[in-house]
């Protein structure tokens, strides 16, 4: 026969820590907060975002092109440059470098140009939205820019305000 003595509790509670309580919590709501890579796309961020990935794209082009020009002066021209030359149309002289990167600067600073670039971006927006594979590589990027922004930010968010929550609901009375 086995004795039971009333006195003692035996039941098992689970015993969490406030501490492991405020770390769940916490990943809790960064991945609540992760969903925000769904929210819909605004057309004035898409335009936005997208000049910017032109205008990142373009000041690239105008480095590697300076680099290129320098490689010419030395006389020193490599398989890459001249293939990078090709793939933009452009001669192997100093003097049509000089113009692209002109060019470049000038679709990307000129008020005209740049406005009849964002209207582009603008007016294809909800073409973009319905079919992602009528996208170029800058559209594509500004997208891709625009949700994981809105996933970094959810995430962050969000583990701050489970983290919050935790610290309230754990407190000590």
């Amino acid at each position: 026969m086995t004795y039971i003595d009333p006195s003692l509790n035996y039941s098992q509670s689970s015993q969490i820590s406030p501490k492991s309580k405020r770390v769940g919590s916490t990943i809790l709501g960064g991945l609540l907060g992760m969903t925000c890579y769904y929210l819909p796309v605004n057309k004035d961020v898409f335009v936005n975002t997208a000049f910017r990935v032109t205008k990142r794209n373009a000041e690239k082009d105008i480095k590697t092109l300076q680099t290129i020009a320098d490689e010419i002066s030395k006389d020193k021209l490599s398989n890459e440059s001249k293939i990078f030359l090709n793939g933009m149309g452009v001669n192997e002289t100093i003097s049509s470098i000089a113009d692209k990167c002109r060019e470049l600067k000038e679709s990307i600073t000129d008020k005209n140009k740049v406005t009849i670039l964002k209207k582009e971006f603008a007016d294809n927006f909800k073409k973009y939205k319905k079919d992602e594979s009528l996208m170029d590589t800058v559209t594509s990027k500004a997208m891709g820019t625009i949700k994981w922004n809105g996933f970094k930010w959810g995430m962050g968010i969000g583990a701050l305000l489970g983290a919050a929550l935790s610290l309230l609901l754990t407190k000590e009375n």
